[in-house]
């Protein structure tokens, strides 16, 4: 049996396609079933994360296993194929400031999943993303799940220079050998969601259910942070995360000037770390590549 394993960078519209995707697989019924990214994240993605001793003992990955084991067995009885999906599966965004890195614990958490995975016929898929935007978009999103920083403290010697996203394909790569990678470029999601939708669900595209536009969420406005800075340096992190949510919700809008930490420097910097990584991962063996 087939499963394509989508491994929802994030801030690359993951939730997006989860959401059109589970209407697609509506319309393919038995031929691709498409479980609930809850289900995903309870039974799947907790197989990625390493067994904690202290907390859960030494049998906890073993349990992990054989629960995500049943899980998709009892899936592949419903359809000719799956489609699994959660930009979990690499990490969290809250991770990847504290590593300073892109997914520098992809490679374990992947040859765990690899385990559970073993046996099936595997295409994985994968998007990337200009690394100016997503990490700004990426900071943003770590505030709604943890204790404020400003920018500058969690970027603070982020290292592109030794992992970008090739170095994540090749991880990829390691612990799936036999799997079919295809890769994309965020930028161009526009033009390829039919055509990764149709491979996916076996669905032509005249056969699609309309789009909804409206993707991830946006990034904090550059008001809302420089008032959580302010914040944050008058009476410290703890204030400036009580009241983020608050501050987010009254400084926001279209009128508004999202959050931009970059200089032109620094832009033109990322743009051509990005068109190197690019090119490295078309270079890269086993992958195809859209767009």
């Amino acid at each position: 049996m087939r499963i394509d394993l989508h491994l929802g960078v994030h801030r690359t519209a993951a939730i997006h396609l989860q959401h059109y995707w589970t209407s697609c697989s509506q319309v393919a019924g038995a031929a691709a079933a498409f479980p609930p990214l809850t289900e995903v994240r309870a039974q799947l993605t907790p197989v990625c994360n390493p067994p904690s001793v202290k907390s859960a003992g030494p049998g906890e990955g073993q349990r992990r296993r054989e629960k995500a084991v049943a899980w998709l067995n009892g899936w592949c009885q419903r359809a000719q194929a799956l489609v699994l999906s959660d930009e979990n599966l690499l990490g969290s965004p809250e991770r990847l400031f504290a590593q300073r890195a892109l997914y520098a614990s992809a490679s374990g958490r992947l040859e765990r999943l690899a385990a559970v995975l073993k046996g099936y016929e595997l295409r994985i898929w994968m998007s990337v993303r200009e690394y100016g935007s997503f990490l700004r978009s990426a900071y943003c999103e770590t505030l709604r799940h943890g204790p404020y920083r400003p920018f500058r403290e969690a970027y603070d010697h982020f290292d592109l220079a030794s992992r970008g996203w090739e170095h994540l394909a090749h991880d990829v790569q390691q612990a799936f050998p036999a799997a079919k990678l295809v890769c994309w470029r965020y930028e161009s999601l526009d033009e390829l969601r039919a055509p990764i939708t149709s491979a996916l669900f076996g669905i032509r595209r005249a056969a699609m259910p309309p789009i909804d536009d409206q993707r991830d969420r946006q990034s904090l406005s550059n008001l809302a942070v420089e008032l959580l800075d302010d914040i944050y340096r008058r009476v410290g992190a703890d204030e400036a995360t009580r009241v983020r949510q608050s501050v987010e919700r009254v400084i926001s809008g279209d009128g508004l000037a999202p959050f931009e930490p970059w200089s032109e420097v620094e832009h033109q910097q990322f743009k051509a770390a990005y068109e190197q990584s690019l090119t490295a991962l078309q270079a890269l063996p086993g992958i195809s590549w859209l767009g």
